[in-house]
């Protein structure tokens, strides 16, 4: 049982999805203990309450001590536990931050709960979640504004002839369609005006290529590259109703930009060179290294910044990703993701600042931009690696 007789204005509800329903995947559990470790570490002083299902209420041994952590323990017996136990306690508390991932609309649901019981949010509303969360719409709401790879909209069933859709394009980044002018792609055409299709190079692998990603998936979870259009009939394996976006692959260093953001004015805080595995079978995220240093990097914050300041409702820590195209000397907007990332596990461990308590300060308006701005230096390099079993280690340079 839990005592929440001493819950106060002052008091943080704090917990991690994962952890606090009990998943028991390794390699999911792996980076949602750390994750939530970070958070703790950074908010032990704190009068902080934090959700944990019973399968991991020993996570924290080495950390509570003599400091002010409640330890709240979810049964995880039956389906939905952290959800229903939310649903009837979250109202005691005034103050939340919590962590999850858009997986199934998780992040969504959560903070509509925390929004209807009229709790604060150490982190983005309903609005900028639900406009992150899916890959289109966040590309729509920055088309013209921002630079993006081309990308669209693709839902596979057999009356929206995705096929020729997907090879349209396909053959028109490659200059074999039309004058290569993106009014000549008629990609969002009626299928009775989409022409029959030159299928002669089918097996030919092109120079540009296709990525297909899950319109709400999360990390590189069941992305496709396409090198030829043999590629594009493999995809009739997918299943029917399900939503991809199709987007020109853009070549060059996959990275992302950490930001902590008052709601208005978001401060870069990092630069982080992301490591994922990109082939035939898919894509993979590895982990990452930071801080990184890059002569593109002013650049890479100044778009990762108006990307979080264009979307209204965008706070607390939040991460950008990004292509960096040494070749075109560019850098690409790829994704926002209105959440804590992996990211934070590296940054807690060489921040000469913490990070969660001024994200804390920052919204509560106790600090402001500038001395966030004047806080951030790092100590150190650190590095945060994934095994081939998912299990996530962490290495800081000496």
């Amino acid at each position: 049982m839990y005592d929440l007789s001493n819950v106060n204005k002052e008091s943080i509800l704090i917990f991690e999805y994962f952890t606090a329903s009990g998943e028991n995947d390794p390699s999911i559990i792996s980076e949602a203990k750390e994750i939530i470790r970070s958070l703790v570490l950074d908010l032990k002083e704190l009068d902080i309450y934090v959700l944990i299902s019973d399968k991991f209420e020993n996570i924290f041994d080495d950390i509570v001590g003599d400091s002010k952590i409640n330890l709240i323990k979810i049964e995880s017996k039956s389906e939905n536990s952290l959800e229903n136990w939310l649903e009837n306690n979250v109202n005691i508390f005034s103050r939340a931050m919590f962590i999850a991932a858009e997986n199934n609309g998780n992040l969504y649901n959560i903070t509509k709960i925390l929004e209807s019981n009229d709790v604060e949010i150490y982190g983005s509303d309903s609005y900028a979640v639900k406009l992150a969360s899916d890959k289109f719409e966040t590309f729509d709401y920055f088309y013209g504004k921002l630079k993006q790879p081309e990308t669209f909209n693709i839902l596979f069933n057999a009356k929206t002839y995705w096929k020729r859709a997907i090879q349209i394009f396909f053959d028109k980044i490659n200059g074999d369609y039309g004058n290569n002018s993106d009014n000549d792609v008629p990609i969002l055409q009626k299928p009775k005006d989409i022409p029959v299709l030159d299928n002669s190079d089918k097996d030919v692998i092109k120079d540009n290529k296709l990525i297909l990603k899950p319109r709400f998936g999360v990390d590189c979870e069941n992305i496709k590259l396409i090198k030829s259009k043999l590629d594009i009939d493999d995809l009739e394996s997918i299943e029917s109703g399900s939503r991809f976006v199709v987007q020109e692959f853009i070549g060059g260093i996959v990275a992302s930009v950490s930001l902590i953001s008052d709601g208005k004015t978001a401060i870069p805080i990092s630069l982080n060179k992301q490591i994922v595995e990109i082939n035939e079978n898919g894509g993979k995220y590895i982990g990452g290294e930071l801080p990184f240093e890059h002569p593109l990097k002013e650049d890479a914050f100044k778009l990762a910044k108006l990307a979080c300041e264009y979307v209204p409702g965008i706070k607390g820590f939040v991460g950008v990703d990004i292509i960096i195209n040494e070749d075109e000397n560019e850098v690409y907007l790829i994704e926002i993701n209105s959440r804590f990332t992996t990211s934070y596990v590296g940054l807690q461990r060489v921040a000469n600042f913490n990070i969660a308590k001024s994200s804390i300060d920052l919204l509560d308006g106790k600090i402001n931009s500038d001395d966030v701005q004047n806080l951030i230096s790092y100590s150190n390099k650190v590095s945060f690696l994934k095994d081939e079993n998912g299990i996530l280690s962490i290495n800081v340079e000496d």
